[in-house]
């Protein structure tokens, strides 16, 4: 990628456009974070509004020069990722029948979404059985049927067409993610070739490659579940699957260094996150999609998001109410029968937990009622060093928790604990501190403004926050509960739990801001190949205190 010109010049930035600013512009739409300040000058013009950047810079002097110099490089401001991976990206998925590509693509759409790009999976196999063929049999994937061969191309043509015609109708940053199983040269470079003919569209390849048994079984399992295998003999259809995969085994290439002169853009992943190459990935976005895919696997693990205890005030910051110790206690017995069924179930090394909070009196105090549950047989300072959060997660605090009996189990366990400023709560700058019921009685304005744009608004101050801003520094969190295979406990108030479970849910951005996530309940989420399995638990037995 060539240093853009206008880096060069000398250029003074004095003020960026607020959320507010941007929604008026936009007409209330939703904005994406990567949203470049050439789309909201080009809405402007569009209203008729040819004055727009002297809301964005004001002119010292109201020189006209300074001002049009000032216009022309806040065209050129984007979000994070919006200039350096400008063009649209083709994701394309590599690999033999039963390998995770699926599984992968649900993860990368809903990482790539709740960061704010547009993202659509284009998968061929749904294409295929949509247009007629779904319960084709192993000999229709047989290179030697060259009437079935042709009908697969076209399917597979088709399928890539309909990613780059969405993907040429957006005026933003997207991805399209192309699922197919493109095991050939051939097919890659075909691909290559239709992407540099529709200007703009980057592709990026991403091979996952699985020989572990295990991992294949499992795939093989869950396979059986498809509309190819409806109705049909479980003996017979994982035979006929087995000789489909040999069928593709006998063309299969895989992708090499000098495919495309060497210029080709791929990552490899094998068996699910256990190693992961990548080539030629210096865009934004591939970037931080391979670094994405080096941290996340598919074993078991249950992940509990949890409010803290209630306080005796509403924003969080006085001590615990008798109401909220009794909660401490109920969630320390659910937990540990949980951590007793996992056991029992075999899930090893799963059922071990991790606790993860924010740095926040009610979160330390939360944390401290459920170790006083705990058996006393002592406390101690060290920390499992598989427990760790990227360097760029800030200044940790680490705790750990003796757990021996408590559930009658003989054996001695430990829950670590970690806390980091990360998921502290969305800081509401000067108004930090008054409780919601306060600011909507005395500042009414201010109130209003919060309600016509939660997703963006900031209150005034320095250092306030959007939930967009929250889910921007809560990417290393997500990064730390993919990458860990123990089951985790998060602690943390409103805002980073609404984020946090919009995220393995799925959860469109613009609904964040209204999640209900009440007190005194844990909600456990399950992630899996068919999505992230939530259940919700009150342990108030009068119910969940008022917000």
């Amino acid at each position: 990628q060539m240093k853009p010109s206008w880096l060069e010049e000398d250029c003074l930035i004095e003020a960026l456009p607020t959320s507010a600013h941007v929604r008026q512009m936009t007409g209330g739409e939703p904005v994406s974070p990567v949203m470049s300040c050439t789309t909201i000058l080009e809405t402007e013009r569009s209203n008729g509004n040819d004055e727009s950047s002297a809301c964005l810079a004001p002119a010292p002097n109201n020189r006209k020069s300074s001002s049009s110099a000032r216009r022309r490089h806040h065209k050129r401001v984007y979000g994070l990722g919006g200039y350096s991976q400008s063009q649209r990206v083709l994701l394309c998925m590599v690999g033999l029948p039963a390998r995770g590509k699926s599984y992968i693509t649900k993860m990368l759409q809903r990482y790539l979404q709740w960061s704010g790009f547009p993202v659509r999976i284009f998968n061929a196999g749904n294409l295929r059985r949509q247009e007629g063929l779904a319960g084709a049999k192993a000999d229709f994937f047989d290179n030697k049927n060259k009437e079935a061969s042709a009908q697969r191309e076209k399917v597979a043509s088709e399928c890539m067409e309909e990613a780059i015609h969405w993907l040429s109708a957006q005026t933003s940053v997207c991805v399209a993610i192309f699922d197919a199983t493109n095991t050939t040269c051939r097919r890659r470079a075909r691909i290559v070739e239709r992407c540099h003919e529709s200007r703009g569209i980057t592709p990026v390849f991403i091979e996952s490659i699985c020989d572990s048994e295990a991992i294949l079984e499992e795939n093989y399992k869950l396979k059986m579940g498809n509309q190819d295998y409806q109705n049909m003999d479980p003996v017979q259809a994982r035979a006929d699957f087995l000789a489909r995969v040999k069928a593709y085994e006998s063309r299969y290439e895989t992708i090499h260094d000098g495919e495309q002169g060497g210029e080709l853009t791929y990552i490899k992943l094998f068996n699910v996150g256990q190693k992961v190459v990548m080539h030629c990935c210096s865009g934004y976005l591939p970037s931080q999609i391979g670094f994405y895919l080096s941290n996340i696997h598919i074993r078991p693990r249950a992940i509990w998001l949890t409010r803290h205890a209630e306080s005796e005030d509403e924003v969080g910051q006085g001590e615990i109410t008798a109401r909220g110790k009794a909660y401490c206690s109920e969630l320390l017995s659910w937990l540990m029968v949980r951590h007793r069924a996992m056991k029992e179930a075999g899930e090893g090394e799963f059922a071990e937990m991790l606790v993860l909070m924010g740095t926040a009196h009610v979160h330390a105090a939360t944390f401290d009622l459920l170790s006083q549950g705990l058996s006393n047989k002592g406390r101690t300072n060290t920390m499992d060093e598989d427990a760790t959060l990227p360097e760029s997660a800030g200044e940790l605090k680490q705790r750990s928790v003796s757990c021996s009996s408590y559930d009658s189990m003989a054996s001695h366990q430990e829950f670590p604990a970690m806390s980091t400023s990360l998921l502290n709560e969305l800081d509401r700058g000067d108004y930090a501190g008054i409780a919601y019921s306060q600011i909507q009685q005395e500042y009414p304005e201010v109130w209003a403004q919060r309600q016509r744009d939660p997703l963006y608004f900031r209150y005034p101050g320095a250092g306030a926050e959007s939930y967009a801003d929250v889910i921007g520094r809560l990417r290393p969190i997500i990064i730390e509960l993919e990458r860990q295979r123990r089951s985790v406990l998060v602690i943390s108030q409103l805002a980073v739990q609404r984020c946090l479970y919009a995220y393995f849910t799925g959860c469109p951005m613009e609904d964040i801001p209204h999640l209900q996530m009440d007190l005194h309940t844990v909600v456990e989420l399950q992630p899996g190949p068919f999505g992230c399995k939530v259940t919700k638990k009150c342990l108030d037995p009068n119910g969940p205190p008022p917000q």
